[in-house]
């Protein structure tokens, strides 16, 4: 009886997409940290967790819709569930809809643009030769906006919620780990996804260029990381020892990650190791910051 509780409770988090708003929450916490003000509950956090919330629910309604008698776990589970998933949707949508009023116009203004691209990358919109498409189906822009829209959501936001200053050094630099970041996770879904992405006809880096390269890029963009967190955390922040050692080691953590993530592209590991990349550097600095 326990053990079936704990099950369910689980699957309710991370299967419906409760997990995945957290890591939103603490990637865009790091960007708190880095940033030098205080991590809290605010009215930003929120509303990027209800968001996240909001768009992985209409995610996976129209992934069930498109692929009704598909044998994965995931989509099975949704379709048995479907009433908690429409109450999750309201919920998510209506908390959205209220806390914005908290924000700033400008955060306003670039959170309602970025919520737009997200239901344009999942929204069969577009027709092409009689074919409806997705701003996802278009060559290289499921990758593009993926990156484009956590990013944003994760390391512009706050600054413009503060009226911090988004030309400086400090956030540039910021911005760069971000985006390499969430363009390696991106990539890792990619690799996994290449046999439907192959049968919706969809180009993705792994398909246009092979694993190999694609493995070689990731090493990369993990050194890139190393390299901009390090540097944001030793001049261009305030100083903190556990922001330094994060910068280097959540960044070789995610790759080992990464690397297990090749040997098992199950869906559960990839929910639940994959995305969790997105929280690493956050949980890393709290950690080393109870040791130091």
């Amino acid at each position: 009886m326990f053990n079936r509780i704990v099950r369910q409770i689980g699957n309710v988090f991370f299967f419906g997409n409760i997990y995945m708003a957290c890591c939103a929450v603490a990637l865009l916490w790091s960007t708190f940290l880095r940033a030098g003000f205080p991590v809290r509950l605010d009215s930003l956090s929120a509303v990027v967790f209800f968001a996240t919330l909001f768009q992985y629910t209409l995610h996976r309604f129209l992934a069930l819709r498109k692929h009704k008698n598909s044998d994965n776990e995931i989509l099975k589970w949704t379709a048995e569930n479907q009433f908690l998933f429409v109450m999750l949707a309201i919920i998510s949508g209506g908390m959205c809809a209220n806390l914005s009023f908290h924000l700033t116009r400008d955060t306003f203004f670039l959170l309602l643009f970025l919520g737009t691209l997200s239901l344009l990358y999942e929204l069969p919109v577009f027709r092409q030769d009689d074919k409806q498409m997705r701003l996802r189906d278009i060559w290289f822009f499921k990758i593009i906006l993926i990156t484009l829209v956590w990013s944003c959501t994760t390391a512009v936001l706050p600054y413009l919620q503060y009226e911090l200053n988004i030309y400086s050094t400090s956030f540039i630099v910021l911005l760069i780990q971000k985006i390499a970041l969430v363009f390696i996770v991106a990539l890792a879904f990619d690799i996994r996804d290449m046999e439907y992405d192959r049968r919706d006809q969809v180009i993705t880096i792994p398909i246009r260029f092979g694993l190999i390269r694609v493995r070689k890029l990731i090493i990369i963009l993990t050194a890139l990381c190393i390299l901009t967190g390090f540097i944001h955390a030793l001049w261009l922040s305030p100083f903190s020892m556990p922001l330094i050692l994060t910068a280097q080691l959540s960044p070789l953590f995610s790759y080992y990650i990464i690397t297990l993530a090749y040997r098992y592209p199950i869906d559960l590991f990839f929910i639940v190791a994959v995305d969790g990349i997105l929280a690493v550097e956050f949980i890393f600095a709290m950690l080393l910051k109870l040791i130091f």
